[in-house]
Formats: C-alpha cells, sequence, structure tokens
C-alpha cells in the first residue's frame, strides 16, 4: 500500500512539475501541411492579389497585377521562391493549431466589402482536408491573431523583396 501511495505522488508530482504532459497541445509540422496566406482586392488595378504558400521551409510568393494601360485590361502573374529559415518555420509551427484552426468560421467581417480588400489563411492536411478563413485586410482574428500577423509580416517582406517599384 505505502509503495503504491508513493508511486501515485510520485507521478502526480513528475506531471505537475511540466515533466510529463498529460494534456499535450496538437503540434503541427509544415512538412505535414501547406499553409495559404495572401491579400486580395477586387476592384483595383496594379498589384492586387499576392499569396503565400508555404510547405516544409519552402515559400511560393505569387503576386498577381491587373493593367489598363493600353485600354485593354491586361493580367500579369510574378512568381517566386524562397526559403525560411528554420526559426521562421520553428515560429510559424508554433502558432498553428489545426483543430482549433478547422473550428474557425469560413468568414469574419465583410472581406472586399467597398473594395476594403481581404486577407485568407488557407490550410491543407496530408490527407487533403482544408479549410480557409477569410476576413477584411488589416484585421485579424482573436483566435489566430499572431498567426495572421507573422504571416502578414512575412508577405510584407517577400512583397519588399521581389516588388520592388
Amino acid at each position: 500500500m505505502k509503495n503504491t501511495l508513493i508511486l501515485f505522488l510520485s507521478i502526480f508530482l513528475v506531471s505537475s512539475c511540466g515533466f510529463i504532459d498529460l494534456d499535450p497541445k496538437s503540434t503541427t509540422n509544415l512538412s505535414t501541411i501547406t499553409i495559404k496566406s495572401g491579400q486580395s482586392f477586387g476592384f483595383c488595378v496594379g498589384k492586387c492579389h499576392a499569396e503565400m504558400t508555404i510547405k516544409d521551409q519552402h515559400v511560393n510568393f505569387l503576386v498577381k497585377e491587373r493593367n489598363f494601360e493600353s485600354g485593354v485590361l491586361e493580367n500579369k502573374e510574378y512568381a517566386y521562391k524562397d526559403v525560411l529559415s528554420a526559426q521562421k518555420v520553428s515560429d510559424i509551427e508554433k502558432l498553428i493549431d489545426t483543430q482549433k484552426f478547422f473550428n474557425l468560421n469560413d468568414v469574419y467581417g465583410c472581406p472586399d466589402c467597398a473594395d476594403g480588400g481581404s486577407e485568407w489563411i488557407e490550410i491543407i492536411t496530408a490527407d487533403d482536408k482544408s479549410k480557409k478563413v477569410t476576413f477584411e485586410y488589416g484585421k485579424t482574428v482573436p483566435e489566430i491573431e499572431k498567426l495572421i500577423k507573422l504571416l502578414r509580416e512575412e508577405r510584407e517582406a517577400l512583397s519588399s523583396k521581389y516588388m520592388k517599384q
């Protein structure tokens, strides 16, 4: 009886000190998901659409441009490839909880109303399950605010790097 009590107390103390996580948070690895983050403006001339796709450390950055210079609407696309640092990958992974993300609403606010623009984050799992959350440009969704801000910063950095005017 005494040994059982000691064993029980030992397990309790170890788990309460954080050495054993009895309720582990689901961790996400960027090698098992694809994450997309973008922004778009519906009624726009110029570089109106930017989308970043991350898989592992690899980033594809796509910018779509609409011009009306010659009186004819012209669409151009610019595609770039980049690599994220291991630290940036780790930072993103820490902010993704796919279970919570998949429980979010599809739309927040009124994205692209009165051409205020829209932003989105989409997660695609290895088994092709996907969820896209769209929200007003420049705004956030409280449950994923840190993720939105980090991905927005990365998109802006890529835009500055590749789309210098």
